[in-house]
């Protein structure tokens, strides 16, 4: 227990990855929409980075706001994304940790898998009699 599986691990990175793709696509929208008519509050790159964050996680400080209709409508999308991706990759995430939390380390003689349900007497991979510790 405690140690993270490559089915875990996959499905972790595969968040990171997401979350970080989409706050980028989003911040390079916004920066390109917002800097040229609002480049006081938009200033950086860095400016649209904080921006979506705040945005995508619905925290909404407020100091960073779009002035023009095609800022507005990218921060609906953000928003409706933030709302609607991060509870759905998380959720991913704990139905698999739900679902491997039963799991013990016993390995199979035969092909070596190290996870197998606790009351397992056969390997699910290659149907090796597994011997309990």
């Amino acid at each position: 227990m405690g140690i993270i599986n490559q089915e875990d691990g996959v499905i972790l990175a595969r968040i990171f990855f997401t979350l970080f793709a989409i706050i980028f696509i989003y911040s390079g929208f916004i920066y390109r929409i917002e800097h040229a008519v609002n480049a006081e509050a938009f200033r950086t790159f860095f400016d649209a980075v904080y921006f979506s964050l705040v945005t995508m996680t619905t925290v909404g400080f407020g100091d960073i706001t779009p002035i023009s209709e095609g800022g507005r409508w990218m921060t609906l999308f953000m928003i409706l994304t933030g709302i609607a991706l991060i509870p759905w990759q998380v959720g991913d995430l704990i139905k698999q940790l739900v679902k491997t939390a039963d799991r013990v380390e016993m390995p199979c003689p035969g092909c070596g898998l190290y996870f197998h349900d606790a009351d397992a007497k056969f390997c699910k991979r290659c149907g090796t009699k597994i011997e309990k510790f």
